[in-house]
């Protein structure tokens, strides 16, 4: 492939996006003393894709994070596009009409312990750089209701192939609530806080709206250059390990995280870290008690081992855990995982659980990304069939074999309205309770019988597909092909037996 030529204007935002990545490749810039080198299959994957550069400093009295972001992305679309689409998410959370923990009534006392508090995403400025030529402001826009799809226009048409530079210059407002995306107990969620780039897909942008069930947010894998900074004394994690440093009463985080799908960060001046080296990968564990750190550190060390031996090489060079106010359990990013408080309150298997589940997710959605919003089963069905796996490798197949009767033989037999199944889209589920039930138990349910068919084989399927798929997307029919390439067979009528047909009950 013949490389552009690297010339000034687009060029300085490229560089810009992704010095630290190169100066730590060189070995001139080591972002943390014990982070471990990357993976060969990192270095190679980072090559090529579009960068974001965010610089942003967080105000805790005003709960609010002032962010100047700079986009480095290319028109991937085959044709001549008049706008680049962003995602700003956090606007979803300006009103109980479009907050997606205000659906349903007892989510919403529990995601907003002291009333609705508003989120936003306030923009202040848009300009755009052609190849070699000068920044200029432009006259953005939104095109939904809920203000989460963002029209950045290219003057005279962005062209297939060619890059542009969008920055951006914005405040996130953080509500009051617990959730993936707010501040409670003194801990700053910030998932999905940053615009992203919508997906291109068959012919169009994806504008998926942010439902109030599962995790709707597709996007491709981008190289994040990330720098926050938060009063001193505050401990910043993120998706990736940073370096820190401290002055005039702040202290400033820097992240480099190439080929990740999103970026999350995690502050609290509350927090204890733990840390060790797993297989070549620093694992932090970030909590409000030490000795729960600790017991998050162990877990996460132990799905890690399971998932790298059983499918395939985590080939980022940090995991980060880390506790937040969050009533659903966990919530995965791109090298990190966000655990409920009450999780690690209750310790146990119930922490242990949830923490192989969301490390799950660094294999099914970070690495080997899917449609969470059509087919959400193959990430959250997978990571729960990937979560059996690690429950067998830790206590053996009778514990494994009572958790299928007590969870997922027991979904099978529970009531749904029609068209509620596993394959649905996130818009056919009427609750979190609901979606759980069906795409999580249900979906798993399908692969462990896939798995009894295959007289215990599907691991060596998933080994395949991970490596087919690292650092893509899958689509339902990569899925199902590979699976027949690999087994010799055409499982394609049970897969739909599963995912597609409604239970009469």
């Amino acid at each position: 492939m013949k490389r552009r030529p690297v010339r000034i204007g687009l060029a300085a935002g490229i560089v810009a996006a992704t010095v630290l990545v190169v100066l730590w490749l060189c070995g001139v810039f080591t972002p943390a003393p014990e982070l471990p080198p990357p993976s060969q299959a990192l270095i190679e994957a980072w090559d090529g894709l579009d960068a974001v550069l965010v610089e942003a400093s967080l105000d805790t009295e005003t709960s609010a994070l002032s962010v100047s972001q700079t986009l480095t992305l290319k028109n991937r679309t085959g044709q001549t596009q008049e706008a680049a689409v962003l995602r700003t998410w956090p606007n979803a959370f300006q009103s109980p009409d479009t907050s997606p923990a205000a659906a349903e009534e007892a989510l919403y006392e529990s995601c907003y312990p002291d009333g609705f508090s508003m989120g936003a995403l306030v923009m202040s400025g848009a300009r755009v750089a052609r190849d070699g030529g000068e920044s200029k402001a432009v006259a953005y826009r939104y095109t939904d209701d809920a203000k989460t799809v963002l029209f950045v226009p290219v003057t005279d048409g962005w062209q297939a192939e060619e890059w542009i530079e969008i920055t951006l210059t914005y405040t996130v407002q953080v509500p009051h609530m617990a959730y993936r995306f707010g501040v409670d107990n003194g801990i700053w969620a910030l998932g999905n806080a940053f615009a992203i780039p919508a997906v291109w897909e068959e012919g169009d942008w994806r504008t998926d709206e942010y439902y109030p069930v599962g995790d709707p947010f597709l996007s491709d894998c981008m190289n994040w250059t990330v720098s926050v900074s938060v009063p001193e004394g505050f401990l910043c994690a993120g998706s990736g390990y940073p370096t820190a440093e401290t002055a005039d009463g702040r202290t400033r985080y820097d992240f480099v995280a190439p080929a990740v799908r999103d970026f999350a960060l995690v502050a609290s001046d509350r927090f204890h870290i733990a840390q060790a080296e797993q297989d070549g990968v620093l694992v932090s564990a970030y909590a409000t008690d030490a000795a729960r750190a600790r017991e998050l550190l162990d877990y996460g060390k132990k799905a890690l081992d399971c998932f790298s031996a059983r499918y395939g090489a985590y080939p980022y060079q940090s995991y980060t855990l880390c506790e937040i106010s969050f009533p659903m359990g966990g919530m995965e990013y791109p090298a990190l995982a966000m655990i409920g408080s009450d999780r690690l309150a209750a310790g146990g298997e119930k922490l242990e659980m949830v923490v192989a589940h969301e490390a799950a997710h660094q294999w099914w959605y970070a690495v080997v990304g899917s449609d969470p919003v059509n087919q959400a089963w193959q990430d959250e069905a997978l990571s729960q069939f990937s979560m059996l796996e690690y429950l067998e490798d830790r206590y053996g197949l009778a514990r494994r074999e009572a958790y299928e009767q007590q969870e997922l033989e027991s979904a099978l037999r529970v009531t749904v309205p029609r068209g509620v199944t596993p394959g649905a889209p996130l818009d056919r589920f009427s609750g979190m309770s609901e979606y759980s039930l069906v795409v999580y138990d249900r979906g798993a349910a399908m692969l462990c019988a896939l798995d009894r068919m295959l007289g215990g084989g599907l691991d060596e399927f998933l080994r395949a597909y991970y490596e087919r798929y690292a650092f893509s997307r899958a689509t339902r029919e990569d899925f199902e092909g590979l699976l027949a390439e690999v087994t010799g067979e055409d499982l394609t009528p049970m897969i739909r037996d599963y995912l597609d047909t409604y239970i009469l009950n």
